[in-house]
């Protein structure tokens, strides 16, 4: 008896609930974001529009006896950084022959499987190479690279490897440019092509200087040759209460530094635009404060899955992957870039 499309479609959709719930462990920046809290389901919307202070809404007048006039010259501080959504499908398609060929349940199930784990894993991939390259097929998704690539790419992303006062990118509509003296600008530091912990202590620091809590950043995603720098020279001062404790770390590529967990990017390490302000030098690492950004997605596009349906004019049947996802930010100055820190 053959399979029809609800019986495949149900089979799809509980093998999804299984794989997505699984796919963190390989993507570094997932896994980051589930562990911080920063994924915010919402239901429609067109755009996510961060609401954003700059400046002062009034000026303080000092006092001698109280009959001093006071100035009550007042500016709206407020501001709104609009990020559009970035909305991606992609089919799993399953032919006549592949069914005819694996008869009964199992067989069928394990060819689904196949596909939607293929189709899942590669969708995580692109997010993830569109977050921190910028170089991904989802050009409407948010990049954290503000600098091109060395492949010719021009981003004009979050990250700068230039000091403030020479950062040029737009984010969320908001030119920094325009407000950078209100602090919407990022952190930087150059490593030299010698990495050393100072260098991300310093980062850090800065970082913590301007954020409204007076807050470090909590998540670092390094390149695998920055973290073993960085391993090289912290490994002598860490102290592990049990085996178990380094084993566990070791295991899952995350570390700790003054209280930031590191995860290790592979995308990480790419040789930012010879053009762009930092010149052809390695991105290293990015620094983040999780209460500082967001990643919006809508709760029917957050790798939603359709019900299998017969393609017209063929003998295959399809469902679709749709997402529908914006990474949002309404601070700057709390995060920061480490450039050139390989060795």
């Amino acid at each position: 008896m053959p399979i029809n499309p609800s019986i495949l479609s149900t089979t799809l959709q509980l093998l999804r609930d299984k794989l997505v719930d699984n796919s963190f462990v390989s993507h570094p920046l997932f896994r980051a974001i589930e562990q911080a809290g920063n994924l915010v389901k919402v239901n429609g919307g067109s755009r996510v529009e961060q609401p954003v202070i700059f400046g002062e809404h009034s000026q303080l007048s000092v006092l001698s006896n109280g009959f001093e006039p006071v100035n009550m010259a007042v500016t709206d501080p407020f501001n709104l950084a609009k990020f559009e959504y970035a909305n991606f499908t992609q089919p799993i398609v399953l032919s006549a022959v592949e069914k005819a060929a694996n008869k009964g349940d199992l067989a069928v199930v394990n060819i689904l499987e196949s596909k939607m784990k293929n189709v899942m894993l590669g969708l995580k991939k692109q997010v993830n190479q569109q977050v921190i390259i910028g170089n991904g097929t989802i050009s409407t998704l948010q990049t954290l690279n503000g600098n091109g690539t060395s492949a010719g790419l021009t981003a004009t992303g979050w990250f700068e490897g230039v000091a403030g006062t020479a950062q040029v990118n737009t984010v969320g509509g908001l030119a920094k440019t325009t407000y950078r003296s209100q602090n919407w600008f990022n952190q930087f530091f150059n490593s030299g092509a010698g990495f050393d912990l100072s260098h991300l202590d310093q980062l850090m620091i800065n970082c913590q200087i301007f954020h409204p809590g007076g807050k470090f950043p909590d998540i670092i995603l390094m390149s695998p040759k920055c973290y073993a720098a960085f391993q090289a020279q912290q490994q002598s001062q860490v102290q592990y209460i049990s085996a178990s404790d380094r084993a566990t770390l070791d295991a899952d590529m995350v570390g700790m530094w003054r209280g930031a967990k590191i995860y290790v990017d592979p995308n990480l390490g790419f040789t930012a635009s010879g053009s762009s302000g930092m010149g052809a030098l390695p991105v290293s690492a990015y620094c983040l404060s999780s209460d500082m950004f967001q990643l919006y997605a809508d709760v029917d596009g957050w790798f939603n899955l359709s019900e299998m349906m017969p393609v017209p004019g063929t003998a295959t049947e399809a469902a679709q992957i749709f997402c529908r996802m914006q990474l949002v930010t309404g601070h700057l100055a709390s995060h920061g870039i480490l450039i050139n820190a390989e060795a």
